[in-house]
């Protein structure tokens, strides 16, 4: 049992050499910077999230996927799932932008005024090398950040 494991341990090992090497990558961070109301009309809004991603290595680290979903009022009015459509440049910041359409409903239970709102995801990404992207395709390391935000936003009258 013992040698199976240092076995598979060896192997695991020549693999990431062979194929570009295991990654040492840190994590990148992510933050709402802004949040602004893009389009009202008697039946939603629609608000963009807009996110500051920090990537602190001296590499290039693919994005993949977004999950997010956003509260008002402790209910959840929006969930999305998007490609993140960029790779964030070597140590810098880059801003990803983030759509949610929010139903303003009618009768008593209309969103109207300001209402404070929770705004929560996960995004992955790809870690350098060709090791990592196979294990990422594969569906074996899949890493991820969060996010999360609070606030208010004004639904108008």
């Amino acid at each position: 049992m013992k040698s199976h494991l240092i076995l598979c341990m060896l192997i695991a090992s020549t693999a990431c050499l062979a194929l570009g090497g295991c990654s040492s990558a840190r994590a990148p961070s992510l933050s709402v910077s802004e949040v602004h109301v893009i389009e009202r009309t008697s039946e939603g809004v629609a608000v963009e999230f807009v996110l500051d991603a920090e990537n602190p290595n001296q590499v290039e680290l693919p994005l993949r996927q977004v999950f997010y979903s956003l509260t008002v009022d402790g209910r959840r009015v929006f969930t999305g799932e998007r490609s993140a459509e960029a790779t964030l440049r070597r140590d810098g910041t880059q801003q990803i932008r983030l759509p949610a359409v929010v139903p303003l409903g009618t009768g008593d239970g209309a969103l109207r005024g300001i209402h404070p709102y929770r705004l929560h995801g996960t995004m992955r990404y790809v870690t350098p090398g060709a090791f990592a992207e196979a294990m990422f395709e594969a569906g074996l390391n899949r890493p991820s950040i969060s996010f999360s935000d609070s606030g208010t936003i004004d639904f108008g009258d």
